[in-house]
């Protein structure tokens, strides 16, 4: 396997025994990841389309559909899966955790994410989320509101608490990897390393005088 930038996720799991963060990063794809991740996210997806067809509005699911496939494989795989460690691999799709089997349209960017990215990130996921519940409350479907939205509370409670902790997208305004840990990372991947420091990115102890 090509492994242009010499990122060590691609690295074979044998090479991590010495690794100071063992154990500390989802640095390599694991299937039970990526199916709690689907698990957890589409317990909310069928909750909301049965609300909606209920509601009346069954046809309107189709413009949802639509923006999932435009958001999964060309908006959100650009502004932030571009910048993971994972997107590096020779591929045409992504194999990862979260976004498994996206066409790479984008070529990989080993530099953190950007302000204005994190921004869409964040009207990305409303509009995602936010869809379906607008036409349960036109249809006044509430207890499937109140289902979806605790379901939804669910699923970024379990992202924050239990992956976004050991996420190796650094930059992701959900990420809640330890500095130290970053660090440590960007030390065994001096492509990622410089690039990130080009971005204004100071590792404690090289801070010019």
């Amino acid at each position: 396997m090509k492994n242009l930038h010499n990122i060590c996720t691609l690295k074979d799991i044998s090479e991590c025994k010495n690794c100071p963060i063992n154990g500390k990063l989802i640095c390599h794809f694991s299937s039970k990841y990526l199916i709690s991740f689907l698990g957890f996210f589409f317990i909310f997806v069928v909750t909301a389309f049965i609300g909606v067809i209920l509601a009346g509005y069954g046809w309107f699911l189709l413009g949802w559909i639509g923006f999932w496939l435009f958001f999964f494989e060309v908006w959100e795989i650009r502004i932030l899966c571009s910048h993971c460690p994972y997107y590096v691999e020779e591929s045409r799709t992504l194999h990862c955790i979260a976004n498994y089997g996206s066409l790479k349209l984008w070529k990989y960017r080993p530099e953190p994410m950007s302000n204005i990215e994190k921004t869409q990130l964040y009207i990305g996921f409303a509009i995602l989320i936010g869809y379906p519940l607008g036409f349960l409350i036109l249809g006044t479907q509430l207890v499937f509101l109140a289902v979806c939205i605790i379901e939804i509370v669910i699923f970024f409670s379990f992202l924050i608490i239990k992956r976004c902790g050991n996420c190796v997208n650094f930059s992701c305004p959900f990420n809640r990897v330890k500095k130290e840990v970053i660090e440590c990372f960007l030390e065994k991947n001096p492509v990622m390393r410089k690039a990130w420091e080009d971005k204004g990115y100071v590792i404690k102890g090289k801070e010019k005088p």
